[in-house]
């Protein structure tokens, strides 16, 4: 026998079958909760960064309004135009326009390092700055970049700002033509647009900076070690209006970007996901140790005690039987154990003895629960159904189409879920009306443009006590013979629903009607449905049916009936007369023998469309 055809295997696995979903609930539960965590932190900066971006923005386009007034509205700068360096007015016009950049522009504006006007005639500029110290440099630096752009023609307006580099500072310049050949600008430090982003918490480990194309990173802190790597800059360099999550050095940052719209430079903030899930301990270390550890202790002691309590005695059983199996008729078993393999152990000491005339008759015995078993695990699942449930899921998953595959799976797990509480005697209508919703949601998925269903059970009826799977085999035999068998015309397959009051005794029975408009029943099986001929038989050709109207006369006795008819269009109608209450005539046996039934029937009612 094949290891995994043993009672070992089947249990071992069937315990692994229900454990491992529940910690792949656990770890998928902690992996969720750490995505929503990192989800709202990278919503909140984001908005944060945004507003940001857009207030340096903003005070770089009021710079530029600036200077376009200065053009307009200035007297002073028409002075600069129409006189000589060597008039007293010129020089007075040059002291005011910088008197002007020192009270009106500087003083007001802590964002602008540097005002100037550049005289191309005189070949002279005059720097307005509030840091002095590098105020040569910047005047040369300036006039440089201003004579090689002047020559070449490239100074045509555009509200984007230029980046330049005078000493190991990096700054953002704009020019504006005042006509003349006479020019203004401003010069504004590009750490001073970082100033915004001083109060983001980032960790002591996390960062915020500015970088351009050509990766230059313009940054508060030198020392954030991702930045000194090539890979690292040249990834979120390419990050435009955007966040995810960039690895480097065995550390997952999560990397915010949003570009300024007039700047080659990005704003980003960078923060070690450690950071941000640090006020979640208890999840990490469930996820990645607490789980790990559980799931090992707990197959460990489950191993431990299955080798003593089953596995031993089964193995001593075996080798008995084995023995027994040889001839050798003069074996024994312990009998000190759990009182289950005592009474084992002590059957088969009785079987022992007894071999040699129950021989014959005990195989015979065996061999019919053999395949009374196997009559049972056959009848239990509908392998067709399943099967394309999971063709469907795995389309809709290659579609990536994952909100239908959650749908489905939630479907499909509501389906099974309630088989595996049919063997109940009864259920209350709104759960059989669930259920069948459960199946034709999953059919509906199937055939999305050619099925369609309504459901109309009035809400006074849905606590009304019903046998479990009464209704679904016959929506299942709809699409099944009605669905599959009609002409494909185009038009949509209906399946409908509803209940209502008896019209004779509506204080006694409801009924409850499944139509649709398929080719409905044909003429020969209406026949036999009408005269009884499978409440009659054995059920071999029509399973589902006949299991339906046994247990139904099992539970009501007399009381209230199923009947099946077509429908004028055609379609096929099948109307159950369900009794609200049931009487005192089903004992304990009876009930025994339905609950038997239904355990036999759950899936029978899968295989309906056997009629």
């Amino acid at each position: 026998m094949k290891y995994w055809q043993s009672v070992r295997f089947k249990i071992v696995f069937g315990f692994l079958l229900i454990i491992v979903p529940i910690v792949a609930f656990l770890i998928y539960n902690n992996l969720y909760a750490m995505n929503v965590v990192r989800q709202q932190v990278s919503s909140n900066y984001n908005k944060l960064l945004s507003v940001n971006v857009r207030e340096n923005d903003k005070i770089l386009l009021e710079f530029v309004y600036y200077l376009l007034r200065l053009k307009q509205s200035d007297p002073d700068i028409a002075s600069i135009k129409n006189l000589s360096a060597k008039d007293d007015g010129y020089t007075l016009a040059k002291i005011r326009i910088q008197n002007n950049f020192i009270g009106n522009s500087l003083g007001m504006n802590y964002n602008i390092d540097s005002l100037f006007v550049y005289n191309r005639k005189e070949d002279e500029i005059f720097l307005t700055t509030q840091y002095s110290g590098n105020s040569v440099s910047k005047q040369a630096a300036l006039k440089d970049w201003t004579t090689r752009h002047l020559k070449n023609n490239t100074l045509a307006f555009s509200p984007e700002w230029e980046t330049m580099k005078i000493g190991d500072i990096y700054y953002l310049l704009k020019f504006v033509d005042m006509g003349s050949e006479v020019f203004a600008g401003v010069l504004v430090r590009a750490e001073s647009m970082m100033r915004g982003m001083d109060s983001f918490e980032v960790g002591s480990v996390g960062s915020t900076f500015l970088i351009d194309p050509a990766e230059t990173v313009i940054a508060d802190d030198d020392a954030f070690k991702p930045l000194q790597d090539e890979q690292f800059r040249k990834k979120v360099s390419e990050m435009k209006d955007s966040y995810g999550v960039v690895r480097q050095g065995g550390e997952s940052y999560l990397v915010l970007s949003k570009p300024s719209a007039y700047t080659d430079f990005s704003y980003l903030i960078v923060m070690p996901e450690s950071y941000i899930l640090r006020n979640l301990p208890f999840f990490q270390k469930m996820l990645y140790v607490w789980i790990p550890l559980f799931m090992a202790l707990l197959l460990s002691l489950y191993l431990i005690f299955l080798q003593r309590v089953m596995f031993k005695p089964l193995v001593e059983l075996i080798r008995g039987m084995r023995k027994i199996g040889q001839g050798r008729l003069d074996v024994r078993l312990p009998t000190d154990q759990s009182s289950e393999f005592a009474f084992m152990s002590g059957s088969f000491n009785q079987m022992a003895e007894q071999i040699e005339r129950l021989k014959i008759g005990i195989y015979e015995e065996q061999l019919r629960v053999q395949r009374a078993e196997y009559k049972h695990l056959q009848i239990q699942i509908n392998p067709h159904f399943y099967m394309n449930c999971l063709n469907i899921i795995y389309n809709l998953a290659a579609l990536k189409d994952f909100k239908s595959v959650q749908k489905l799976s939630l479907h499909l797990a509501d389906y099974f879920r309630f088989l595996m509480q049919s063997h109940r005697s009864v259920v209350r209508l709104e759960d059989e009306v669930g259920h069948v919703k459960n199946y034709l949601e999953i059919h509906k998925l199937r055939y999305v443009t050619k099925l369609d269903y309504e459901i109309e059970i009035e809400p006074r009826h849905m606590n009304t006590d019903i046998s479990p799977l009464m209704i679904q085999p016959f929506v299942e035999n709809s699409i099944i013979h009605g669905f599959n068998r009609r002409v494909q015309d185009g038009s949509v397959f209906r399946i409908r629903i509803y209940s209502e009051d008896d019209p004779v005794a509506p204080d006694r029975f409801i009924r409850i009607v499944v139509t649709d408009n398929g080719s409905g029943f044909p003429p020969d099986m209406l026949r036999d449905l009408e005269s009884n001929v499978y409440m009659a038989g054995m059920g071999e050709q029509h399973l589902g049916i006949w299991n339906i109207l046994r247990r139904f006369k099992m539970l009501y006795g007399d009381e209230g009936s199923i009947t099946f008819r077509n429908s004028e269009t055609g379609g096929a109608v099948v109307t159950i007369r369900l009794p609200t209450s049931r009487t005192g005539q089903v004992d304990m046996d009876t009930e025994m023998a339905i609950e038997e039934t239904a355990a036999e029937g759950d899936n029978d009612a899968n295989d309906a469309g056997r009629r």
